[in-house]
């Protein structure tokens, strides 16, 4: 029983606790829960032993009614035995809390409600069953308890719902009235656990497209994103859920009422059925289509975000536009302002040089992030100019300075962290920073294998960037299946690979434009595969040496 979905439509407020014990929800948690244990063997109590789901559904609904019958057994109870049928109370509570368990409301299948009203809703009902829970323990117990936490009880998060009819290509028309993610609430911290915790491989075209029988509209959910001028819509089967509600954390979600006679230029569907083994993308007109298939091994929210970039860059490099597979930020220090851009594939080292500027800078720097893993080049009259992609970032939690996590809790979604390369996504700015074109000031290869203490070392020319920069050699570090020293082209297996031989057609336009306007371009050496820890700082110092120096020359 890995999620439970709780549907406001049929919950009525305020929710009684005999409302709650009638629920089906309440039998499949209590049934549930025996049935892992049992497989698991985890309880030690002789009441897990003594007791079985029907019984303890009845106990809970004496203990409730206050019958006094079994008020005067509870009180004859030795205090051992007591204990030990409030440590089963308390385990069947905690394996439900331990659920991802999400809440609905359907705009379309009730009365209309605001999203502060979804939130008053989402609220009242985890404080209901916070009252169930501490009706039932107190008094078994016979007596209040002394500390209290507020602890999240109905929701993980929350979906608001609506519908449209949807402008659609004619191969997935069937998905026309799937219902739409208006808003989205979480509850922190909000911790999801998939099957797999890397991806593997990069996206090919295929012709073949998903028919009606491949994805059951019954068991989908969707949401529209704007990245930069592009709009997308993503459609996941109701068992990644999880999935949904992270990209709200990192990418602008547009609510359903914008236009409804606009198409979109991108779609993914993750968690179709015998589409093979494979992620791959077709395209249907002019719209690109990602499927993902719901396969174990799949079942990892990297593939989800890869396919929306994937997707979105291919859109650009039909208008000539460069994917960047990196980081950028503005750095400011007074009235000087710089924008630094990377290009690195994943583990180069670009997200931990950056923890470890602000680090370094002590609050003499403010350092604003413009994207945090992918980003798009324009050449607009010889001048080469930035744009983001995400309004947040899918980052690792091992390699990040210890506060990180701790600070951006209150607003994180975690994926998988009691495992190697566990993830946070949270967001890191708004929409107006990613669709603002920012000036191209320094553009670095980030270079996590060279053991060396130079910092940064500038290229001499457009040819020589050109041929280090389309190597994208990093040591791979346990983010993807990849081993040793590996090169993508580009450092981007998002677009660039899958069209190569159109972006070998324009790349130079663009390192010939930063050389002649004499744009910094070099590598920066991260150090990350050859010390995790502080192998960023060698760089992070020489960076903002860089900056010091490029805001004198102004």
């Amino acid at each position: 029983m890995r999620q439970i979905l709780l549907d406001l439509n049929k919950i009525s407020s305020p929710l009684s606790n005999e409302q709650i014990l009638n629920h089906p929800l309440v039998d499949k948690v209590i049934e549930s829960y025996f049935k892992e244990s049992d497989r698991n063997e985890r309880p030690n109590s002789h009441y897990y032993h003594e007791y079985g789901p029907k019984t303890i559904k009845l106990l809970i609904r004496n203990v409730l009614a206050k019958e006094e019958r079994t008020l005067s057994m509870l009180s004859a109870l030795s205090a051992q035995k007591k204990d030990d049928l409030l440590n089963l109370i308390d385990a069947i509570y905690d394996y439900y809390r331990g659920r991802e368990r999400y809440v609905f409301y359907d705009n379309t299948k009730g009365e209309r409600i605001t999203h502060r009203d979804f939130i008053t809703r989402f609220e009242a009902l985890s404080d209901a069953l916070i009252g169930f829970y501490r009706d039932i323990y107190e008094t078994v117990s016979g007596h209040e308890q002394t500390v209290y936490r507020i602890l999240p009880a109905g929701g993980n998060a929350g979906i608001l719902l609506d519908r449209k009819n949807l402008v659609l290509p004619k191969s997935l028309s069937f998905l026309k009235k799937v219902p739409l993610m208006e808003s989205v609430i979480t509850h922190p911290p909000f911790i999801i656990k998939t099957r797999e915790n890397k991806r593997k491989g990069l996206f090919e075209y295929k012709d073949k497209e998903v028919q009606e029988g491949n994805f059951d509209p019954r068991r989908v959910y969707g949401v529209i994103l704007r990245i930069y001028d592009k709009r997308a819509l993503i459609f996941f089967d109701k068992d990644y859920l999880g999935f949904l509600v992270a990209l709200g954390n990192l990418f602008q979600i547009e609510p359903y009422y914008v236009d409804s006679t606009e198409g979109f230029d991108f779609i993914v569907l993750f968690g179709t059925e015998d589409t093979g083994e494979e992620c791959y993308y077709y395209k249907d007109g002019k719209t690109y289509v990602g499927v993902c298939p719901k396969k174990a091994k799949i079942d990892y929210f990297g593939y989800a975000k890869k396919m929306i970039l994937t997707l979105y860059n291919l859109t650009a490099i039909d208008r000539k536009l460069l994917p960047i597979h990196g980081a950028g930020v503005r750095i400011r220090k007074g009235e000087k302002v710089k924008n630094i851009f990377f290009l690195g594939d994943s583990g180069a080292g670009k997200s931990e040089t950056l923890e470890a500027v602000r680090s370094l800078s002590k609050g003499q720097y403010q350092i604003e992030t413009i994207f945090d893993d992918m980003g798009t080049f324009h050449l607009i009259n010889d001048r080469v100019y930035a744009t983001g992609t995400e309004i947040g970032a899918f980052v690792r939690l091992d390699d990040l300075d210890q506060g990180y996590s701790l600070r951006s809790a209150d607003r994180a979604v975690y994926f998988n962290i009691d495992e190697d390369n566990s993830r946070v996504v949270i967001p890191i700015e708004d929409f107006e920073m990613t669709y603002t074109l920012h000036e191209v000031d320094c553009f670095l290869l980030a270079d996590n294998f060279t053991d060396t203490d130079k910092g940064i070392q500038r290229m001499e020319s457009p040819e020589e960037a050109i041929e280090e920069f389309s190597k994208g050699e990093r040591v791979a570090l346990n983010t993807t299946n990849e081993k040793g020293l590996v090169s993508t082209y580009f450092a981007n297996p998002f677009g660039p690979v899958q069209r190569k031989k159109e972006v070998q057609e324009f790349l130079p336009d663009f390192f010939h434009a930063l050389f002649a306007e004499n744009v910094p371009v070099g590598r920066l050496f991260t150090r990350l595969s050859i010390d995790r820890k502080d192998g960023p700082k060698c760089g992070a110092k020489a960076l903002l040496k860089l900056f010091d120096r490029l805001a004198e020359e102004d």
